[in-house]
């Protein structure tokens, strides 16, 4: 009976193990925001949150599959079920938060203002001085990103012009469509080398949610409302990764620098 017992608790063992292992998980993601995620030429998409949620995906025993989606599609069809996760450079604040659930914050980066070269705003040196020169100049942004509350918030003069992909502000810039664009600093700096060397440059300070709060805080995987045993135990896989230094290293592998939550 011993035996019985004993066998049948192995193979109870087992098949929960085989369970965890099977267990599959959708993450939604925009892939038009390098180093964040981009798709590269076979058509797989990369960067920074691929490295880290393929991490955390293999510390909890689960099979990740990656979807490509509109950034302002990706918090929809994370409530309808489209995904069980989205993985997007998301900034968690109190309006996000009450649609979806956060992680902790894996990542807390940047961002910057944008213009053409000769636009008074270059000079700014803070974040209010910024809002003064700008005054009611046409503002790109990403649409459904904390960048387009921020300028809606607080540049109540603008004219805010909301994009799909990042790629599409820069362009208008240099076009002369658009006199100024707020994104990560990150997403901008190869679009600045590429698209606008020796026609775009950086405005003002370096901005966080010290400036701005709709910037919220730091970067997190979202979640459907509820889902508390996976939140606890992505959490718990972020944690040991930022102790680790693995996310620190992720980081500098595709940005250049630590963008790693502290």
């Amino acid at each position: 009976m011993m035996k019985t017992l004993a066998l049948a608790t192995l193979l109870s063992i087992a098949m929960s193990a085989g369970s965890a292992r099977a267990e599959e998980l959708k993450i939604g993601t925009s892939a038009d925001y390098p180093p964040w995620e981009s798709v590269d030429a076979a058509g797989q998409i990369i960067g920074f949150d691929r490295s880290v949620g393929d991490e955390i995906c293999k510390r909890i025993r689960a099979t990740c599959v990656w979807q490509n989606q509109t950034f302002d599609g990706l918090l929809p069809g994370l409530q309808i079920g489209k995904f069980d996760l989205v993985m997007s450079g998301i900034s968690i604040n109190a309006e996000r938060a009450e649609r979806v659930d956060f992680s902790t914050a894996y990542a807390d980066a940047p961002a910057s203002v944008v213009v053409a070269l000769g636009n008074a705003a270059a000079s700014a040196k803070s974040a209010a001085e910024l809002v003064a020169k700008l005054g009611s100049a046409v503002i790109g942004v990403q649409t459904g990103t904390t960048h387009e509350q921020v300028i809606r918030a607080h540049f109540p003069k603008a004219d805010v012009r909301a994009y799909d992909r990042p790629d599409q502000i820069a362009d208008d810039l240099i076009a002369g469509r658009i006199d100024a664009g707020l994104m990560e600093r990150a997403a901008w700096d190869p679009l600045v080398k590429a698209h606008g060397a020796g026609k775009l440059t950086y405005a003002g300070p370096l901005l966080n949610s010290s400036d701005f709060p709709e910037f919220g805080k730091g970067q997190g995987i979202a979640l459907k409302k509820g889902n508390s045993a996976l939140r606890s135990r992505i959490d718990a896989a972020i944690a040991a990764m930022r102790t680790e230094g693995a996310i620190k290293a992720a980081s500098e592998k595709w940005f250049g620098y630590d963008v790693s939550a502290k």
